[in-house]
């Protein structure tokens, strides 16, 4: 009995690994989600996700599309990606990104690429994609973006400060009170105290540790990129 149980358990082991080694999807994605963070409108910023290709045979992109992208934001970067082959044991092509705004505005679409791995086997990737367009000239414009982003956030649960209950809210008040002291200092013109509130707003999304990192949630990247870049127009 033990004998049939240890025969079955290997062939059942050994299936596994021939459906593991063909079901077409020995690839991998250095990156899901590209942040490319503040932007100036009229500029541009790229960002790279590489594919590599772990199986021994040939794979190909048959094709991509960006979504819900209306104001066509993000672009591939060099020549056209559909119809580019990525060669087996370990081959690798970079996707290179580009994010250029055209209005005053968050971002977030998705770059669908489909991948041919055989000739009736496709499958489609997801690479999300997050920017913010601003307008770097002027600190006080950023700002208000950062303060308008920040309370999107914390409604739609991609922010909350963290903790518990009162302890979480008090935090979430406590880095917007500094974003409202920030506007006010620079419509006021105090540059120099304004970038000092920044810093602190930075050391409170800079995802180091507590106490610092008193804000989290999936774009704590993208806001505490904003803050480096307001700091950058304040010290300027």
């Amino acid at each position: 009995m033990k004998t049939f149980l240890s025969l079955t358990a290997i062939m059942f082991a050994v299936l596994c690994l021939n459906l593991s080694q063909t079901n077409g999807q020995d690839y991998e994605f250095s990156e899901y989600t590209l942040d490319f963070g503040g932007v100036q409108i009229g500029q541009f910023e790229s960002d790279v996700t590489t594919i590599t290709n772990n199986d021994t045979n040939p794979i190909q992109i048959a094709g991509y599309s960006f979504k819900n992208d209306p104001d066509n934001a993000f672009s591939i970067e060099g020549p056209d990606l559909a119809g580019a082959g990525i060669g087996g044991n370990g081959g690798t092509l970079d996707v290179d990104v580009i994010f250029s705004p055209s209005t005053d505005n968050y971002y977030e679409a998705q770059l669908e690429i489909i991948i041919l791995t055989g000739p009736n086997d496709m499958f489609t990737e997801v690479i999300t994609l997050i920017g913010n367009g601003t307008n770097q000239d002027d600190p006080c414009e950023l700002v208000d973006d950062i303060r308008r982003f920040y309370k999107e956030c914390l409604a739609d649960g991609t922010l909350d400060g963290t903790g518990s209950g009162k302890r979480a809210r008090r935090r979430e008040r406590a880095l917007n009170c500094r974003l409202r002291a920030i506007s006010y200092l620079c419509r006021n013109g105090y540059y120099c105290y304004a970038s000092w509130v920044t810093q602190s707003a930075i050391k409170r999304t800079d995802g180091l540790g507590c106490p610092r990192d008193f804000v989290e949630g999936s774009n704590l990247e993208a806001l505490n990129n904003d803050l480096l870049l307001l700091q950058v127009l304040l010290q300027n």
